[in-house]
């Protein structure tokens, strides 16, 4: 069973290097500082404590960073994370985003006196979506315009019926007490006949008579 299981975990592992192989960027050294990544080009501006790894590159570089002027890696629990910035004369994307609040990152964000590299981009391209990403987009969007749409029927059908019971139960208060005032006016009226009651006066005869 554990030789089953090693070999399970080794095709995996095999399977996984294959897949970023597949997808790892071509990162091309023209010398110390100067490189190509996918063919364009980049100047290693700082390199702190050997944070400037080729083959991690490869493996953590995407393409949605290329829209950014610089390009921060930084390391955390042996883990590469890249991380975007604006040059500092951009009016780009909010004010943590801008190369001049980079010691803030690194301050608040990054563990105390990691090891991180810093790339300049040279060619800064615009990333744009492809076909199939706007057809998802718009679909997502009309089943949330559908959901809100749904969910608003339903809370308007819930209103209306919580008002037509309202409206309903005023009306059988109403009724109800214009027949208790009926009724109380009948056996007012009843009472008052029953209460008026004929007097007799006995004459007692005289004498003379």
């Amino acid at each position: 069973m554990n030789s089953e299981k090693k070999e399970r975990r080794e095709a995996q592992l095999a399977k996984k290097a294959e897949t970023l192989k597949a997808y790892a960027s071509d990162i091309q050294m023209k010398n110390s500082t100067e490189l190509t990544i996918d063919g364009h080009p980049y100047i290693l501006v700082k390199n702190v404590r050997d944070g400037f790894q080729i083959e991690k590159l490869k493996e953590r570089f995407s393409q949605i960073l290329t829209k950014y002027d610089y390009i921060v890696g930084d390391w955390g629990y042996d883990q590469l994370r890249l991380h975007g910035f604006y040059a500092a004369d951009s009016n780009k994307g909010f004010p943590s985003q801008n190369i001049a609040h980079l010691d803030d990152y690194l301050y608040e964000y990054c563990n105390f006196g990691c090891a991180y590299f810093i790339l300049h981009n040279l060619d800064v391209q615009k990333v744009t979506r492809s076909a199939n990403d706007k057809k998802h987009g718009r679909k997502r969007n009309s089943t949330k315009h559908s959901e809100k749409n749904k969910s608003f029927t339903k809370k308007s059908s819930k209103r209306s019926t919580k008002k037509q019971h309202a409206f309903v139960e005023e009306k059988r208060f109403d009724i109800h007490k214009k027949r208790d005032k009926k009724q109380g006016l009948k056996s007012r009226s009843v009472h008052s006949k029953n209460t008026k009651k004929r007097h007799f006066t006995i004459r007692q005869k005289s004498k003379n008579e």
